[in-house]
Parts: structure tokens; C-alpha cells; sequence
């Protein structure tokens, strides 16, 4: 991964060298339990993925076996909408570090994130349908509401590949970084948002998210009900650090 990873943040790997069933079993928990765990300020994803082979991902993990069918159809995605779930359950920040390739379910974990960066010589394509495929762990709702209607189908259905300038363009992606600054930039990145009031972007998450499929009134019911319900320590500090003209120290509390 290079440079350096702050104690504070957890940073995991997914590429094809270890792409199976137990791995994605293994993020889900790890997201589970870094939620829970009051030291992790953040959680980082490095994304290689050039192929996904469903079929040779290995076995499933204990517990839910009985769950995957036989027969020509073949499984459900259930390993992979676990894990999507648990990034969207995952209310600190998130965010996903984009290789030289992103494809299939590739796609859905970093549109599960919250902020996605790229090397400027990634590529990014959806195979599934256009070899048959069903995409159905997730991006189906995820990708329109985060590029609109129409790229979400261009990028679903036709498989084109897109160069990160022009997932940049969509917005798909936050942000393009040259390859050679892209460990120092993004090192960089990441201890910025670590040292930030991360509960504050826990209740803004916990906002933002439900209230896609709200209405207005019932979105703005929700709000002042987080609000009246959730305390952010952080914001004491972030008064006083103001008023004595200082960086804040936030604790994520």
C-alpha cells in the first residue's frame, strides 16, 4: 500500500490475487466490527479487480451454505449483498482507493463508499449484463442515484470502459490522481479525513442515506429526530478551537 497508515484507520486490500467468497466474508466482518469499535476512525478499501469469475471464488462461508442453490442457474449473490450492506451500515467514513482495474462487483463495494479516488490510468467496466449476467448485489440501486438514470444504464448495460477522467466526468469519482503522487496524495487524504469530527459525518450519513426514498417532510421529521437524539462531542472542541484561533483536535466522539 505504501507511505504509511495512520493507527486509526483501518485499510484493506481487495484484487483478484485474493478475491473469493471467505475474502468478502472476511470484509464483511471486519467492517462489523471496526463500526462498533470506538478507537477506528475510518475504513479504507485498495480496489484492484480486473475480473470477477463467480464461479471460482471458492465456497461460501459457514452459516449461510444451505443458501446457495444448485443447478445451472447458480447462486444468489448473497456473500457479495452481505458485504455492500455492511459498507452502507458502516456510518464513518468511507473510502475506496481505485487501481488499474475496476470491474462487476468492483463497481457496487465503491459505490457503497463513500468517496471513491482513482489512479489517473484506471479503467472502470460492468461485464455483467453484457455476458449475461444479472448485476443484483446492489448496484442496480446505488449506481442511478449516484451518477443518474441514464449513465447508470449506459454503464450497467453496455459494458463500456470508462477511463477514470471519464468516471471523473459522471461522477462516479471524487477525485483523479496522478499515478506516480497517487500513495502521497491519497496517504494524505486519508489522515485528513481521519483527523475530522467523524461523528459529525455519522449523523450526516445517518441523514442523507434513509432519506433517499423519504419525502421532504418526512426527511425533515427524521433530521431533527437524529438531532435531538445523538450527541456530538466534537462540536465543543470545534467551537473553541475557533474562538483561539487553532487547529481542532477531534476526537470522533
Amino acid at each position: 500500500m505504501g507511505v504509511y497508515v495512520l493507527s486509526n484507520v483501518v485499510r484493506e486490500g481487495l484484487s483478484n490475487e485474493n478475491l473469493s467468497f471467505k475474502r468478502l466474508d472476511e470484509l464483511r466482518t471486519l467492517a462489523t466490527h471496526a463500526q462498533s469499535d470506538l478507537s477506528v476512525r475510518a475504513l479504507v478499501l485498495d480496489l484492484n479487480i480486473e475480473r470477477v469469475d463467480p464461479n471460482n471464488m471458492g465456497s461460501w462461508p459457514m452459516g449461510i451454505e444451505h443458501r446457495a442453490v444448485k443447478g445451472s442457474h447458480g447462486p444468489g449473490p448473497i456473500v457479495e449483498q452481505r458485504l455492500v450492506k455492511s459498507l452502507r451500515d458502516f456510518l464513518k467514513p468511507t473510502i475506496a482507493l481505485i487501481g488499474p482495474s475496476l470491474c462487476d462487483f468492483g463497481i457496487d463495494i465503491a459505490a457503497a463508499c463513500d468517496i471513491r479516488i482513482a489512479r489517473e490510468d484506471s479503467t472502470i467496466t460492468d461485464t455483467r449484463v453484457a455476458t449475461g449476467r444479472t448485476a443484483a448485489s446492489g448496484i442496480a440501486y446505488l449506481l442511478p442515484r449516484l451518477v443518474g438514470l441514464s449513465q447508470a444504464m449506459r454503464i450497467s448495460l453496455l459494458g463500456e470502459t470508462l477511463t477514470a477522467n471519464e468516471a471523473l466526468r459522471i461522477h462516479f469519482l471524487h477525485q483523479v490522481i496522478g499515478t506516480e503522487n497517487f500513495e502521497q496524495e491519497t496517504a494524505e487524504f486519508v489522515e485528513r479525513v481521519a483527523k475530522m469530527p467523524t461523528r459529525a459525518w455519522e449523523l450526516h450519513k445517518m441523514q442523507v442515506l434513509p432519506q433517499l426514498d423519504q419525502d421532504f417532510d418526512t426527511a425533515m421529521i427524521h433530521s431533527l429526530g437524529l438531532r435531538q437524539t445523538h450527541v456530538i462531542k466534537d462540536r465543543l472542541e470545534g467551537i473553541k478551537a475557533w474562538r483561539e484561533r487553532r487547529e481542532p483536535e477531534f476526537k470522533g466522539e
